[in-house]
């Protein structure tokens, strides 16, 4: 649980420590926020290259995290135990969007922008110490994906995530022949997806409804999660509204709340992944909705109970949907623990790529209606299948044959 616990907290300060240092880092080096947003730093960093370096080889050493972490939990704890653990990573994921941004906006006005990363250096510690004593070193690890598929994942999403990033920063030259690469890899892994092929796991993975269901929540949470941790703070401070350390103190009302809910979710196992996932999206699209009132309407202070909402529908989704996917075939391998992970990470990149993007070009409030929105469509598509699996079971069990095309037998996850 403390090895759970440090790795919620190390992926959150790591990622969002620097946000409300991203208007600074921007100035600084003469970018626009969205390229800022898309490198975000290591202290040293001369320019923005070393720091799309630096922040690369943070990526590396925290990409094993979550998945090693979580399928960890799997095999040493059981049951309620293993619910609990996973409930605390979601706490301390809400811990640290609460304080990592509200601790670097403190440091970013006193001592500027180049110490936020000695937060993230103390976690780094205390996470090899109990990775060390909490993770055996004959721990299994699940199916395995030959060499050349993991290859062509890297390939693939790495192509994919710095082509956006790019983009961002308006290097189109570049943002095109990264995508040119994407979509050929791309390609040569959708035919290693066949049987037989080096990656025909993640097509059967795919078809489960479980792994699809517990991929949407975790990734529109995320989405959601990004835009607001850069769009809300550049939006305050670009407008002169609030100071880094405000802006950082505003977005406290989502992430306590998440972090509130995490023990929450952990504890209650009677309510089925689906409801929570319904529930979840409602309130994300609902505060979501607010921010957008606020960005375009104000007031801005709008903003706070708006946060809390969506605080309240992230905090559904957060280790929920962590936990759903590890109770999936999927989740007993770390390969798919690493891919579901990815998605995640991915899904915040974006999101924060499409707040800075949004805060650039003055209108932050039509990306927070854009995803609501999202939210919302997502909500409904959950609540429409949720009903015809129900009217399903009750045939089923009532002894009747349902009609073709309206029960669970096609796999719409």
């Amino acid at each position: 649980m403390a090895q759970l616990a440090v790795a919620g907290l190390s992926g959150t300060v790591v990622n969002v420590s620097v946000t409300v240092a991203v208007v600074a880092i921007a100035a600084e080096f003469g970018a626009s926020i969205a390229a800022a947003a898309a490198t975000i730093l290591l202290s040293l960093a001369p320019n923005l290259f070393v720091l799309a370096i630096a922040r690369a080889a943070q990526g590396a050493g925290l990409a094993a995290v979550v998945p090693v972490s979580v399928q960890a939990s799997g095999q040493l704890l059981v049951g309620e135990q293993r619910a609990r653990a996973l409930g605390w990573w979601g706490a301390s994921n809400g811990l640290g969007l609460a304080f990592a941004p509200l601790v670097a906006g403190a440091i970013v006005d006193v001592v500027g922008w180049r110490w936020v990363t000695v937060p993230s250096c103390l976690l780094g510690v205390a996470l090899v110490v109990t990775a060390l004593r909490a993770i055996p070193a004959d721990l299994p690890h699940g199916s395995a994906v030959r060499f050349r598929g993991l290859g062509l994942i890297a390939v693939v999403t790495g192509t994919g995530m710095s082509a956006l990033a790019a983009a961002s920063a308006e290097a189109w030259l570049v943002a095109g022949a990264l995508a040119v690469v994407c979509a050929v890899a791309g390609v040569i892994a959708g035919r290693a997806t066949r049987p037989g092929g080096e990656l025909a796991d993640l097509r059967r993975w795919a078809h489960d409804h479980g792994v699809r269901r517990s991929s949407l929540g975790a990734t529109m949470q995320m989405v959601a999660n990004g835009l607001v941790q850069v769009g809300v703070p550049a939006w305050l401070i670009v407008n002169g509204l609030l100071g880094a350390g405000q802006a950082a103190a505003i977005l406290m009302g989502m992430t306590l709340t998440m972090a509130a809910m995490g023990p929450i979710t952990g504890r209650r196992a009677t309510v089925s992944y689906p409801s929570r996932l319904r529930r979840g999206l409602v309130g994300c699209a609902a505060g979501l909705m607010g921010l957008a009132v606020a960005a375009v309407a104000g007031p801005w202070w709008l903003a706070s109970p708006s946060l809390v909402i969506l605080g309240l529908g992230a905090g559904s989704l957060l280790s929920p949907s962590l936990t759903a996917f590890s109770q999936t075939e999927a989740g007993a391998s770390t390969v798919a623990l690493s891919l579901f992970n990815l998605a995640r990470l991915g899904a915040f990149g974006i999101g924060g790529l499409l707040g800075g993007a949004s805060v650039d070009a003055g209108v932050p409030g039509s990306a927070f209606l854009v995803v609501a929105v999202l939210c919302g469509l997502a909500a409904t598509r959950v609540g429409s299948i949720e009903e015809r699996e129900a009217t399903s079971a009750t045939d089923a069990r009532d002894g009747r044959r349902a009609p073709d095309g309206a029960g669970g037998g096609t796999d719409h996850g």
